[in-house]
């Protein structure tokens, strides 16, 4: 890919992988098509910022984990969430933000 291109990616993409993930993420980039290009530019990412509202306002009731994808651990901190006494919520603000940037970059690794 152009190295133009590469820079524009990078600094459109990197507020949403994770940041250890950011040289796999340009070499990546440099190995591929031009033509990929086009298609990365198309794919929706999760807000990291919107997982962490979800995750501080309505964390109770799973919404965070619904949005980021995980389903299973939605329904379970839906059901379950107040048997820990609202330990889960707090703790999992750090984990769904975390996962929000997983999840783009598996989004990003898919099309590359």
């Amino acid at each position: 890919m152009e190295q133009a291109k590469v820079q524009s990616a990078m600094s459109l993409f990197q507020e949403y992988i994770p940041q250890e993930k950011l040289y796999t993420f340009k070499q990546m980039l440099e190995k591929a098509d031009d033509a990929k290009y086009n298609e990365l530019m198309t794919i929706p990412m999760k807000s990291t910022i919107t997982t962490l509202l979800l995750s501080i306002f309505l964390g109770g009731i799973g919404a965070d984990r619904f949005y980021v994808g995980d389903t299973g651990l939605g329904v379970a901190k839906l059901l379950l969430g107040w048997l820990t006494f609202g330990l889960w919520p707090l703790i999992d603000i750090f984990f769904s933000y975390k996962k929000a940037k997983l999840v783009n970059f598996n989004k990003i690794l898919s099309v590359l």
